[in-house]
């Protein structure tokens, strides 16, 4: 992960309660994109609560 990316993530991190601002939701939808090579999405929250989820586990991995 880019220096510049870990430390928004790191930021994230810090500030991440059980509801997101729009600047977080669309930080998790750009970096899963960028680092799991697939088009920019944002996925409905209500709809795929889990999938975003997902991303938001699957994007710490990479960070630790």
């Amino acid at each position: 992960m880019e220096q510049v990316d870990k430390k928004d993530w790191q930021r994230f991190k810090e500030e991440y309660t059980q509801k997101l601002t729009l600047q977080q939701y669309k930080l998790v939808c750009k970096l899963h994109s960028k680092y799991f090579n697939h088009k920019y999405t944002e996925p409905c929250l209500s709809c795929n609560t889990q999938k975003f989820l997902q991303w938001i586990d699957e994007i710490d991995k990479l960070y630790d």
